[in-house]
């Protein structure tokens, strides 16, 4: 992913004011803002990278897939190569694998990329995994993840692995650089006392980011209605939804820093 090669964060007022807030005590609220406040740019271009673009696609193409007469076959015109009856695992695995064989011929890519393309495959196997829950808990096999995939076909279920997603790709890129900063401020008298008390952030960060992703959520299920009912969901329509979402996070994220801030 990238994070152990970035070094220390740029020396820049903006990213001053972050290392400042941390050491202030600020909470996840505000440092989520003032990362995406000071990576603003990056943030903006992230919203039309190769690999968010192709691994929501793919996202909204599987549970269709599965509700084709020959999965195996539908999978592989997706680009998924795979067994006639895969697991949800072997699923994941392709999936990695064809965004991974789309990010290595982009000039463009970045790690950022790589945020996306593991996002896409977390968000498919948590969410479908745990549409596919039986008695003795999660199962990943054949039947049972091609019926999971088939539930996330519907608008409701599927809105519901649009925002897993896009509230994995939003933590990814803040850790991304509060990665570089936050072990200096762990032990004895720093802003986190133990790391304990790190991780307890950390989990803070996740949650802000899903609920601020929760905009997607609400979009998400009439768009893939509507999209798939007019005309299929194509690579390029999937692509502006997802630059569309991103966006809305970004913005999501400075608006609830600002009503907290004024609370």
């Amino acid at each position: 992913m990238g994070h152990q090669r970035l070094g220390k964060l740029p020396a820049t007022r903006p990213w001053q004011a972050v290392v400042a807030l941390i050491t202030g005590g600020a909470d996840a609220a505000e440092l989520a803002a003032a990362v995406g406040k000071a990576a603003e740019g990056s943030l903006q271009r992230a919203g039309d990278d190769g690999a968010l673009r192709q691994g929501f696609w793919l996202l909204t193409q599987l549970p269709l897939a599965a509700r084709e007469a020959d999965f195996g076959e539908a999978l592989l015109a997706l680009g998924l190569d795979t067994t006639g009856q895969p697991s949800l695992i072997e699923i994941g695995a392709a999936l990695m694998a064809a965004v991974d064989r789309g990010i290595a011929c982009d000039p463009k890519a970045t790690d950022f990329s790589e945020m996306a393309a593991t996002a896409a495959v977390e968000s498919l196997v948590s969410v479908a995994g745990r549409d596919a829950g039986g008695l003795f808990g999660t199962t990943y096999a054949a039947d049972d993840a091609r019926t999971a995939l088939h539930d996330l076909a519907k608008p409701a279920r599927f809105a519901v692995l649009a925002r897993d997603f896009f509230a994995r790709v939003t933590r990814e890129y803040l850790a991304y650089y509060l990665s570089r900063v936050l072990p200096d401020h762990v032990g004895g008298a720093q802003r986190f006392p133990s790391l304990k008390d790190h991780h307890v952030f950390e989990r803070a960060l996740e949650i802000h980011c899903r609920e601020t992703s929760e905009i997607v959520e609400e979009n998400a299920a009439s768009w893939f209605s509507k999209t798939n009912y007019e005309g299929g969901i194509t690579p390029a329509k999937a692509g502006e939804f997802a630059r569309r979402a991103f966006a809305k996070v970004r913005t999501e994220l400075q608006a609830r820093a600002e009503a907290a801030a004024h609370a």
